[in-house]
């Protein structure tokens, strides 16, 4: 059956070629990992943003996972790829090996992990916009947030860990201190956790599916705001559940951005550098600052925060 929707769908686009050119002569196809709602926001975003700059509309197409997997001819010769998700990221990788692709809405630590899986470490071929924030804005948030916090407490996992010398470094920048505890199979995550909130002003959430879950979330805001110490998370949904605050990038903003990229290549023909969001969010959690003591005002902090960085970037 899919071969013959393949057919069927081939012989459309052939037998319209005539009357609306080249059947093949795509620029970007973009492929979502589901039909979820983000990732319909980023790819919404994208094309936006891809035709405000440029890009015409007929050239680029978006599809689902499974749409790629059906066998759509027009993912063969698209001159770019672009993956939104893991498992798009990988599939893409699986079958277009030779192909330019950009990877979004995924956290640095599973691009790395999918790369790993493919036995391409560094390909000249494929880069990336993160999900995760950088460090060091996530530190700058916090400092303006709570002026007087300087050691910061992280739970590791046995991917994240792989991030420790970036978060190091953007805390010797900045005069800060480390407290960490890293779960293992020799150290589980109550004793882990343990030794990450020991002397510790804030928790640093850093993304790890084998830290941070449905099942371990609860318990970790639970012992953190027992210990009287707020939770910086790396989403707006860790906030609903009792961390102090977030900084994240929309659906949208990582569209915007992943245009961007796609339009530097198809005009330079250059692939450009894996990149962390420039653009972000800020939520936060009014209850648990009260409690804590904390005053916290997200439309300001967001304010002073780009402020911050935008006079970090003059020269």
């Amino acid at each position: 059956m899919a071969i013959l929707r393949w057919c069927l769908r081939a012989l459309v686009l052939v037998g319209l070629g005539g009357l609306l050119g080249p059947a093949w002569a795509l620029q970007v196809c973009v492929v979502s990992s589901d039909k979820g709602a983000a990732f319909q926001e980023a790819a919404d975003s994208f094309v936006q943003e891809a035709v405000r700059v440029g890009v015409a509309r007929q050239d680029i197409a978006v599809l689902s996972l499974a749409e790629y997997l059906d066998g759509d001819p027009r993912t063969a010769d698209s001159r770019l790829l672009v993956s939104l998700g893991t498992d798009a990221l990988r599939q893409l990788m699986l079958h277009n090996a030779k192909q330019v692709l950009i990877a979004g809405l995924i956290p640095r630590i599973a691009f790395e992990r999918v790369l790993q899986e493919s036995n391409r470490k560094n390909p000249s071929n494929v880069a990336a916009l993160y999900l995760d924030q950088p460090f060091g804005r996530q530190l700058d948030a916090l400092r303006l947030a709570m002026p007087t916090a300087r050691r910061i407490g992280v739970l590791w996992g046995p991917e994240s860990v792989t991030l420790q010398p970036l978060l190091t470094a953007a805390l010797q920048s900045r005069a800060m201190d480390l407290s960490e505890g890293q779960v293992s199979d020799n150290q589980p995550l109550i004793g882990a956790l343990r030794a990450a909130l020991h002397e510790a002003d804030v928790l640093l959430a850093v993304a790890d599916g084998n830290v941070f879950n449905p099942s371990t979330v609860s318990n970790i805001l639970l012992a953190s705001y027992r210990a009287k110490t707020p939770v910086m998370g790396f989403s707006p949904a860790y906030v609903k559940a009792g961390a102090l605050m977030s900084v994240h990038s929309t659906a949208t903003q990582a569209g915007v951005q992943l245009a961007s990229m796609a339009s530097r290549f198809l005009q330079t023909n250059t692939l450009p550098g894996n990149q962390y969001p420039l653009d972000f969010s800020l939520s936060g959690n009014e209850y648990v600052a009260h409690s804590l003591g904390i005053s916290l005002d997200i439309k300001a902090l967001g304010e002073r925060l780009r402020k911050l960085e935008k006079q970090e970037k003059r020269p």
